[in-house]
């Protein structure tokens, strides 16, 4: 694999770091998001373990810890059974000052509907799945979905960017028409994927702000702009965002890049086609994070086998 067309993101070697858990299709290793942490030098990468529908899909998430940001070990882990979730999607790992959370996406087994929860621990390999709480559900956004958060701070505020669907936009339905029977209310081809804002304090619940960034009119990102990334560039931060035009780029995504500089408004850069893919296509969950020896950008990747798999790039200091 190897990205193609941005060219500063082009620096440094494409390195391999977890496997798909099987090398076909519908098995992948992937939707990461990294954090670093400078005080104790430790890069955390957050990554999640997919299997095809029908054989458990989302079925386990882990957090690994690297020096370097190429070798990672797994020091946590959590399943769908402890959830009792059909699937497990995203999550986002940040450091507070009373302790570390974890934001977690997954499939609510009443609900059948994608909502975030939060995670607390001492430490990320001392998560302790039994604080879990509820943080943003579908029916607190006025969507039918909700998931994939992305967190960025600032001072005292913590930005938080999530995958939503807004039922606003919900086409019309048949009476043959089942939002969540799959429970996956993307895959039906009946709603849209845009990205949403939520703003909070240190320890207390996002509150809803609403969508910061929609799915153009036409084109390759026409149905999902969904931002997995955010970094700061002079006096803007650049995002990277999934776009896709249609149901049946479900899975496989590409990459757009779009700016802000006040965190709400965001313009896209227009391209008639992706900033970044994988040489087979998919490149997907962008998530950049700045290090002492530079910035790295993790994502998942297909092969041609149709698997997916988690990769990084040191694309060094800009």
């Amino acid at each position: 694999m190897e990205l193609m067309q941005a060219t500063w993101l082009n620096r440094g070697e494409e390195f391999l770091v977890r496997e798909s858990p099987q090398d076909a299709e519908g098995y992948w290793a992937g939707a990461p998001a990294a954090y670093y942490d400078d005080d104790d030098d430790v890069l955390y990468l957050y990554y999640r373990l997919r299997r095809p529908r029908g054989q458990g899909r989302g079925y386990e998430a882990r957090i690994a810890q690297s020096h370097d940001g190429v070798h990672f070990q797994d020091v946590w882990v959590v399943t769908q059974q402890q959830l009792a979730s059909p699937s497990i999607e995203r999550g986002c790992l940040v450091k507070q000052p009373e302790g570390w959370v974890l934001y977690l996406s997954y499939v609510h087994h009443e609900t059948h509907q994608w909502q975030i929860d939060r995670i607390y621990g001492d430490r990320p390999e001392a998560l302790n799945i039994t604080t879990r709480t509820v943080e943003l559900t579908p029916s607190g956004i006025n969507g039918h979905a909700v998931k994939d958060p992305v967190i960025v701070h600032q001072g005292p505020l913590s930005f938080m960017y999530v995958s939503y669907a807004p039922a606003s936009l919900t086409r019309e339905l048949r009476s043959e028409d089942s939002l969540h029977a799959s429970d996956d209310v993307f895959t039906t081809g009946l709603v849209k994927s845009h990205t949403g804002l939520a703003i909070g304090l240190a320890n207390h619940p996002h509150r809803w702000v609403g969508e910061v960034l929609s799915s153009s009119l036409t084109g390759w990102d026409s149905l999902v702009s969904r931002i997995t990334g955010l970094m700061p560039l002079d006096t803007v931060y650049l995002a990277f965002y999934d776009g896709s035009a249609s149901v049946t780029e479900n899975y496989e995504e590409r990459v757009g890049i779009a700016i802000t500089a006040d965190m709400k408004h965001f313009y896209k850069i227009p391209r008639e086609e992706p900033w970044m893919r994988s040489y087979y296509g998919s490149l997907r969950y962008v998530s950049p994070v700045k290090t002492p020896d530079g910035w790295i950008l993790y994502y998942e990747a297909r092969t041609a086998s149709g698997s997916h798999v988690l990769c990084g790039r040191k694309v060094g200091h800009l």
